[in-house]
């Protein structure tokens, strides 16, 4: 059973809690009690003073009222002088406004209160994204406080359209999330599909964003990414004015963007900001490095220990020769370099950074040419593996770079095992795999699997600006027209 708005339900909760301002004030001197609630260090004490407690200690027309309902209802009509100012009378929803750092005025006798927005709280100020380079372009990111994040998006994206919806999630952390979308272009039954998703989250507290992007993908047992972020939001205002769907939460400094396909994940917005010829090289670079960096491994473990008769006599000489004093196979020659590989990634991630440096300096030279010289691996593998790796880190999006590299030692495995026909199954399996993959109806390996021609515009090549005059049909199935009538 819901709990009346009291002050003394106020009082018991939060006597054990010594962050609590909890203060009556006698309004007017003629016997009218409101009870001050707030969390001390969210509250601008200062806003508090000048636009609520100032007035309602000086107004005069208080002074001549002894009903809570008159007070209640002068206060919100200008007695106060703040421009947030609403009335509650739900007591949970009363509690989630107190520890989200707003004043609160309890009023016993008409069980409401009047709530206030004076929020205040150390933050960081809006700087260059640290994770997506900018070169030409805006170099403005999003932060940690929601609120924040949801301005620098209307900034640029001014439509009377954009609906930015509020939510909460979380039993104890009751954080909140902003759910963005433009109403005339998005696909309705996708953002509802949505938030019906994240209404019912039921979980104590949102204490990594992993917590929260389980609950929002379908696909909960694959290692490719199927919801895209991005710290930028030039990019998040494109894929709005797209159709499509944005998220953002509070403690994270960036923001989700739904429905994703993998294409997404291979642009960046540095391929709009070029010219389209130099854009459309860069997106082939990067599709040729996501070649390499799956495939190059598991084809050299392939060639040279069941079809060295494929590579050309010199080339086949020449590894053979770098590995005549090696004890151990190609196979595990290049898995355990690439253990040691991912082990250097993780020591790098984990230590400081001038230590971390220091760290991949000292393995990936010392000790690789020390192995090398000692006959445990070939040159010609570390070379494999080292341009392998750089060719990983060239793909923009980390959890689709992740993912590769997991499948990066599958197929390395299979073509220890048998060659090129486990890679050959290994892809196959790879394709079917991604074929079957579906991001709130919308196929992941969309536009490459997909009928409509002005979905190809955009996707291995990037076309001039003014043929993208379409939107798809799956994500904006009601307002298709991107530019010209």
């Amino acid at each position: 059973m819901t709990k009346m708005i009291n002050s003394k339900n106020l009082i018991d909760l939060f006597s054990k809690s010594g962050d609590i301002v909890q203060r009556p004030i006698n309004i007017g001197h003629k016997g009218v009690i409101a009870y001050l609630f707030g969390v001390d260090g969210l509250m601008n004490t200062l806003m508090l003073d000048t636009t609520i407690l100032r007035p309602i200690s000086t107004d005069e027309n208080l002074r001549e009222m002894t009903n809570d309902d008159e007070i209640m209802k002068y206060l919100l009509e200008g007695g106060a002088y703040h421009a947030f100012a609403v009335e509650v009378s739900d007591y949970e929803l009363l509690l989630r406004y107190i520890l989200s750092g707003m004043a609160a005025l309890v009023f016993d006798n008409a069980e409401k209160a009047l709530i206030f927005d004076v929020r205040t709280f150390d933050k960081r100020s809006i700087q260059e994204p640290s994770d997506e380079g900018v070169m030409k372009g805006a170099k403005d990111s999003f932060i940690e406080v929601m609120r924040t994040n949801t301005v620098l998006i209307r900034r640029r994206v001014r439509s009377e359209y954009l609906v930015v919806e509020q939510l909460n999630v979380g039993k104890h952390s009751k954080t909140d999330i902003a759910l963005m979308y433009i109403s005339n272009i998005a696909n309705m039954e996708i953002v509802n599909k949505i938030r019906d998703t994240i209404n019912s989250i039921n979980i104590d507290n949102i204490s990594t964003p992993a917590f929260f992007e389980e609950y929002l993908v379908e696909n909960k047992f694959t290692i490719f990414p199927q919801i895209m972020y991005t710290q930028r939001p030039d990019r998040v205002s494109a894929n709005l004015t797209d159709g499509r769907i944005a998220i953002s939460v509070d403690g994270i400094p960036f923001v989700y963007i739904l429905p994703c396909q993998l294409p997404m994940l291979m642009q960046s917005p540095e391929d709009y900001g070029n010219h389209f010829i130099i854009g459309s090289s860069l997106r082939i670079i990067r599709y040729i490095a996501l070649i390499l960096t799956l495939f190059l491994p598991a084809f050299y473990i392939a060639s040279t220990t069941f079809q060295n008769q494929m590579l050309p006599a010199e080339l086949a000489l020449s590894i053979q020769k770098s590995k005549e004093s090696v004890p151990f196979s190609s196979g595990f020659e290049v898995m355990g370099l690439l253990i040691a590989f991912e082990i250097l990634i993780e020591a790098g991630l984990r230590l400081p950074k001038t230590v971390g440096t220091a760290m991949s300096i000292l393995g990936g030279l010392v000790v690789g040419q020390s192995a090398v010289e000692a006959k445990l691996i070939s040159p010609t593998v570390v070379v494999i593996v080292a341009l392998a790796g750089i060719a990983g880190f060239i793909l923009p999006n980390q959890d689709l770079s992740s993912g590769i590299r997991v499948s990066r030692f599958l197929l390395a495995i299979l073509a220890a095992f048998s060659g090129f026909f486990g890679l050959a199954a290994g892809l196959i399996i790879l394709i079917t795999h991604l074929c079957s993959l579906d991001n709130y109806g919308v196929a992941y390996l969309s536009p490459f699997v997909d009928v409509e021609a002005a979905n190809h515009k955009d996707t291995l090549f990037r076309f001039p600006i003014n043929y993208f005059k379409k939107r798809s049909k799956k994500i904006a199935p009601d307002n298709q027209t991107k530019q010209g009538l």
